[in-house]
């Protein structure tokens, strides 16, 4: 059986310590990379804190309810 997706996701770049953006677990765009690695509500919602970009297709920061 396969695992079910993570509800939140974290995109990081090439060196693998830089995040590039937080996403929705159903982003369709996630589908393609293999970049993104599953995060709690709270790790996501800190990488926003922390001004990691919302990915403009899934709105995560919507879904999180963080307002800047």
């Amino acid at each position: 059986m396969r695992p079910p997706s993570p509800e939140w996701l974290v995109e990081q770049g090439l060196n693998k310590t830089n995040l590039v953006a937080v996403h929705v677990g159903s982003c369709w765009t996630v589908k393609k990379s293999s970049r993104c690695v599953g995060v709690s509500r709270d790790q996501a919602f800190d990488a926003l804190h922390r001004q990691v970009s919302a990915r403009t297709h899934c709105r995560p920061d919507t879904e999180l309810g963080f307002l800047e």
